[in-house]
């Protein structure tokens, strides 16, 4: 039992280095009390065994953890994990799943595995580099990611996971060093309810256009796509529908001011919600904020920044539809509608009769052409958005097969 001091290690079945102090853990288990200190100034590698940690350990080289059948740490661990040397990596061949893990030293920290913190992540001043891994922090609590300037970059299409319980917001602090400065750009996502969630944000700094999600293929409502950076949100697990906040910085993104997503059916840019836009003071630089209010669950949806045709409009009406019963465009989507349920929608044939006509129009009620021919139909929709009565008026062209 290691109490009360510090020490530099070596145990029957691990191996300890003369010139530069490692520790190799090859099948031992290790138990560190209440307030005892590990130091290792060299790298930890887990081969076998099992560490029940309810101190701390600082680890000044690299961690890797090799053994097929362990996560290293008993579960019943809440001690700290200080990763407190110049650039280091978290790896090997398995997923570590830390209690506690402390970033600190003069470096930053790479993920070469994935990892799992049950309790806290405390990224201080550092960037923790994903790259094409998973960082899942598994407490639900809002305060499980602890940061001063510190961010988490997903560069190479990894995730940061968060897993929910509450309606407060959870931040996500992610970022990018690619460029000549580091680039902060946080997402708050804010649950609907509290059922149980997992979460997951990748960050990307590139143009979507560089994985397919072409910034020129829009719809007609939507001007220009940003073409600087881009997130994927995806729901691993749960039902709840969200806010989420997006960070900007006003200078160089002034007049995008529309969030927008990606739509894999139609391989376009549409508008993703109202884009609720709130200036003010939120640190890092940033001053402005885009809220998106999900309808469904998030199911790897690429997100980024527009100018639109129509300001403040955060409806998207298609101009056709056809209803064939193949299960793919069968019913007339207003999108956006269903954030909107006082309102009202008729619709007209070319003779002026109303064929259709429904309060509350929404994507559970949308109008299917039943009983009607192909053809040009005419659409009038009031709405109140944002308390405010709107009319929309409009074509639709109805296709059926004979």
């Amino acid at each position: 039992m290691l109490k009360r001091a510090l020490f530099i290690i070596s145990l029957s079945g691990c191996f300890l280095s003369t010139a530069k102090a490692q520790l190799a853990n090859t099948g031992e288990k290790i138990f560190i009390d209440n307030n005892a200190v590990v130091f290792v100034s060299g790298d930890y590698k887990h081969i076998a065994g099992n560490v029940f940690n309810k101190g701390k350990i600082t680890i000044q080289g690299d961690w890797f953890n090799n053994d097929p059948g362990s996560t290293v740490f008993d579960s019943r661990s809440v001690g700290l994990t200080d990763l407190t040397g110049g650039n280091q990596h978290i790896g090997g061949s398995n997923k570590t799943t830390f209690s506690d893990l402390n970033l600190s030293g003069n470096g930053n920290k790479t993920l070469t595995a994935d990892i799992d913190v049950t309790q806290k992540l405390f990224l201080n001043d550092k960037e923790l580099k994903a790259d094409q891994y998973t960082i899942s922090v598994l407490n639900p609590l809002n305060d499980a990611i602890f940061r001063s300037t510190g961010f988490v970059s997903t560069d190479q299409k990894g995730k940061l996971i968060r897993n929910t319980n509450n309606t407060d917001p959870y931040v996500f602090p992610l970022g990018s060093s690619l460029s000549a400065s580091p680039l902060y750009r946080p997402v708050s996502v804010e649950p609907l309810n509290s059922d149980i969630n997992n979460f997951a944000i990748t960050f990307l700094d590139e143009s979507p256009s560089n994985s397919g999600y072409n910034t020129t293929n829009k719809r007609e409502d939507i001007d220009l796509v940003f073409d600087q950076y881009y997130y994927i949100l995806n729901q691993e697990s749960g039902s709840s529908t969200i806010n989420a906040k997006f960070y900007q910085q006003t200078s160089g993104e002034d007049t995008f001011t529309q969030l927008v997503n990606w739509n894999n059916s139609s391989n376009l840019w549409e508008k993703a919600a109202p884009s609720t836009v709130s200036d003010g003071i939120y640190g890092d630089g940033l001053n402005r904020t885009l809220l998106f209010k999900s309808l469904d669950v998030l199911k790897n949806l690429p997100v980024t920044f527009a100018t639109s045709a129509s300001v403040n409009d955060p409806l998207t009406f298609f101009n056709g539809f056809s209803p064939d019963g193949d299960g793919k465009n069968d019913t007339w989507v207003i999108k956006n509608i269903d954030l909107f349920p006082d309102n009202e929608l008729r619709i007209f044939n070319r003779w002026g009769d109303e064929v259709f006509k429904a309060k509350g129009y929404n994507l559970n009620n949308a109008w299917n052409g039943t009983n009607m021919n192909s053809g040009t139909y005419f659409y009038v929709l009031k709405v109140n958005i944002s308390g405010a009565p709107k009319v929309y008026k409009g074509f639709i062209t109805m296709l059926k097969k004979d």
